[in-house]
């Protein structure tokens, strides 16, 4: 046997050893499911294609189909810069665009170890071996409804994160704001009831103003801020006519009802339609704005 012969049978060797390795990777596939036919048939059907630290398999907007088994390394899924999920070997990729000609891809797909082997398949061989073989088309229908609960998940704490620290943010306005108010009343040598009441209002309109700033939920902030100061309105309201509807003089800073009482009367109910507008304005708004997210 010469020379060229041993390095023939070599390589031949090799490849076969490649193959085998392949095969196995694959046999270990949530889709395939150790399904010796779909293994080889997705052999069959790609190509290998290395990737680099840092490079996109997937690019999120692009129109192409492929879909990437990865053979070896890790690769990271991003949605609008965020992370939503770590892939690897026996793991696919892509698989969503495939599954529907003309679907756009919704992630990114980086590398992210040293080096990343894939097998590249079509989306049409992909969407051939669906209709051929059922079962890897269940095994794909569940693996996407468990991709999309866990990314309604994610998002769904995220957007609960945000709302917290928005509040953290807008409660922390509100107290400094609140505290420079009744330093200010207190150096203008106010009462102590009147710097008291300085300090909780400009506090509480700041508190108010910077949470109505949120755009995730701007107008159910509005409705709820708005329904809150209805409440308000009412209670105090209705203390202060009770209390001096008769001219009865009191300490506190109450609407004096026994002067110009239908004119002070009208304004408080002109006030009370305005707020209930603006609860139901904003309720209506925000159903709007979830409908539309949905």
């Amino acid at each position: 046997m010469t020379n060229a012969d041993d390095v023939g049978d070599r390589i031949s060797a090799q490849a076969l050893e490649t193959q085998e390795r392949r095969l196995a990777v694959l046999l270990n596939n949530s889709l395939v499911a150790g399904n010796q036919s779909i293994a080889e048939r997705i052999l069959q059907n790609s190509k290998p294609v290395p990737f680099k630290k840092g490079e996109k398999l997937i690019v999120q907007g692009a129109s192409d189909d492929c879909t990437y088994f990865i053979l070896s390394g890790q690769v990271e899924v991003k949605i609008n810069g965020r992370h939503i999920d770590t892939r690897a070997a026996p793991q696919v990729v892509g698989e969503m665009a495939a599954k529907r000609a003309g679907a756009v891809r919704t992630a990114d797909v980086i590398a992210t170890s040293t080096s990343v082997e894939a097998l590249s398949v079509s989306g049409s061989d992909f969407r051939a071996i669906m209709r051929d073989y059922e079962s890897f088309r269940k095994n794909l229908d569940n693996d996407i409804d468990e991709l999309s609960r866990r990314k309604i998940s994610q998002l769904g704490a995220s957007e609960a994160s945000r709302g917290l620290s928005w509040t953290v943010i807008s409660g922390a306005t509100g107290v400094i704001s609140g505290l420079v108010a009744a330093l200010a009343a207190f150096l203008a040598s106010y009462s102590n009831i009147e710097v008291l009441l300085s300090g909780v209002l400009v506090g509480l309109l700041a508190f108010i103003t910077v949470l109505l700033v949120n755009p995730e939920l701007r107008y159910r902030n509005l409705a709820s801020a708005s329904g809150w100061a209805l409440i308000g309105l009412i209670v105090y309201g209705s203390i202060s006519f009770a209390l001096t509807v008769k001219g009865d003089d009191t300490d506190l800073p109450l609407i004096d009802f026994s002067v110009q009482t239908e004119q002070k009367l009208g304004m408080f109910l002109v006030g009370a339609i305005a707020l209930l507008l603006l609860t139901w304005i904003g309720g209506i708004l925000d159903l709007k704005l979830g409908r539309s997210k949905d």
